[in-house]
């Protein structure tokens, strides 16, 4: 029996203008409960520390929340992204 290949679910996603796009510097904090998942996004800000220098503050800016299948396609979205900036041996085409 030959192996069936690989096929991806293909979802028909409607493009809004009022999706937000969100930065962040770090997942700080991660958390499972009862199989819904949570990653804590923050970003960090330059601000003036009132002694006439700039600060560093990390801030919230996005709680992700979702269930282990989203996550995952999550991660397969975020491994795909990483792997098109990949180097790659050889030389450039």
């Amino acid at each position: 029996m030959a192996d069936k290949p690989n096929r991806f679910l293909l979802t028909k996603v409607a493009d809004r203008v009022h999706a937000p796009i969100v930065f962040f510097d770090a997942a700080p904090v991660s958390n499972n409960y009862n199989g819904t998942i949570g990653v804590t996004l923050s970003v960090n800000l330059s601000v003036p520390d009132g002694n006439g220098s700039i600060a560093i503050e990390q801030v919230v800016s996005a709680y992700l929340r979702g269930n282990i299948q989203a996550f995952n396609a999550l991660r397969a979205a975020i491994d795909s992204a990483i792997l098109l900036g990949a180097k790659t041996d050889g030389e450039a085409n």
